[in-house]
């Protein structure tokens, strides 16, 4: 999923830089790219991180 993502990030900076127009707009299109896709990994990571400590509760509970 991680891998997902960072390829989304690399095709949209490649996309932004190849448009014409304001450097200055590009750069905040950029960084706004930039905030939203790190935010979107700390999401991705905290539920991955969720999800594990659940499977290790799981699977450390003797069976009944």
């Amino acid at each position: 999923m991680k891998k997902a993502i960072f390829g989304i990030f690399v095709v949209s900076m490649f996309a932004l830089a190849s448009c014409g127009g304001n450097k200055d707009e590009q750069q905040q299109a950029l960084d706004s790219l930039n905030q939203a896709l790190d935010q979107a990994v700390q999401d991705l990571n905290t539920q991955v991180d969720s999800l594990n400590a659940t499977m290790d509760t799981t699977a450390t509970q003797p069976a009944q």
